[in-house]
């Protein structure tokens, strides 16, 4: 009796699991596949709806000319909306069917929209739930997902909402994409929600703001990290891919903490917990701006030691010294 409640859990190698199916690839690096959750987060106003708009309408073009690096895909969405008024998101909708090329004067089954604004948020989940049984769509999109809660820092009520997302992606056959909020002059997703998507998310999307254009990065991915991009509004309200601004008058945190602090170099986690002080940043949030500073080559990493970037040797604080240039670390 124990080993049949235990069975279907049981990784058995004999019987071959395929690779997850991507639903959202850019240029070949899975965003989104079926059977997994993913969030977008990012600061209000920092244009999360609009880069979701591009994912979905590029990934529902018909046209043999890709947009934003996503090829076509024959599936259907299902965009559930719970911040926005009724005519807001059907502005949305129009945007997805300039995206796709599609005539905006009928409807495609292709893409289905809830608008949940009026609606209480145990009434939204299981209207989401309703509408997933029913359409069976492969990739769902919830702007925002916090709004299926009464309380996103309530422990119970976050895992509880992102076990059911699980439940569903696996059950369906999907890819549930939830977009939310950070917190105020942070990375880090909102809430007890944003902590426990974070752990559970296949891919975690950081969108941005520099200038006039949104920049659009890989916060924690299980797969192939996807390339950093960044889009612009056009004046017909339209994102439109650009190239990635170079803010070089302004210095990077992590670089000016380094510059001050540790001119010679220091062991990461010293590093972490300084930026913590400075910054007034929890510990996740200062571990990922470290590493997002070490992938732009702001800053280099070797044997756990951090150091500004040189043409010269830089120290190591074992007692020696490591004969060798950037170009090897």
């Amino acid at each position: 009796t124990l080993y049949r409640s235990l069975e279907p859990h049981l990784v058995d190698l004999r019987n071959a699991i395929p690779e997850p199916i991507p639903v959202i690839s850019r240029y070949g690096s899975i965003i989104a596949s079926e059977g997994n959750i993913s969030a977008v987060v990012g600061a209000a106003k920092s244009k999360k709806t609009f880069l979701c708009t591009a994912l979905v309408g590029s990934l529902l073009r018909n046209s043999k000319e890709e947009l934003f690096g996503i090829k076509h895909k024959d599936i259907k969405v299902l965009w559930v909306d719970t911040e926005q008024s009724a005519s807001h998101v059907q502005r949305v909708v129009k945007r997805i069917y300039r995206l796709a090329e599609w005539n905006e004067e009928m409807n495609y089954e292709s893409l289905r929209t809830l608008t949940l604004r009026e609606v209480e948020p145990k009434e939204r989940a299981e209207k989401m739930v309703d509408a997933i049984k029913l359409f069976k769509p492969k990739l769902i999109v919830v702007d925002g997902i916090s709004d299926l809660m009464y309380n996103s820092n309530c422990i119970e009520e976050s895992d509880a909402i992102v076990g059911q997302l699980m439940t569903l992606s696996t059950e369906y056959n999907c890819h549930i994409m939830c977009v939310l909020h950070t917190n105020p002059n942070s990375d880090k997703a909102r809430g007890h929600i944003g902590s426990t998507l974070q752990r559970k998310a296949e891919t975690m999307i950081f969108v941005h703001k520099v200038g006039e254009c949104s920049v659009v990065e890989p916060q924690f991915c299980r797969n192939e990290e996807f390339s950093p991009f960044a889009f612009h509004i056009t004046e017909e309200g339209m994102p439109e891919q650009c190239e990635i601004p170079h803010v070089a008058e302004v210095e990077n945190d992590c670089v000016t903490i380094m510059r001050t602090h540790f001119p010679n170099g220091v062991e990461r986690s010293v590093l972490i917990s300084k930026i913590e002080e400075e910054l007034s940043a929890s510990n996740n949030t200062a571990r990922v701006k470290v590493s997002r500073a070490i992938k732009r080559g702001l800053l280099t990493l070797y044997d756990g030691t951090v150091m500004l970037p040189s043409d010269k040797a830089p120290p190591v604080f074992d007692g020696s010294i490591i004969e060798r240039g950037c170009s090897d670390i």
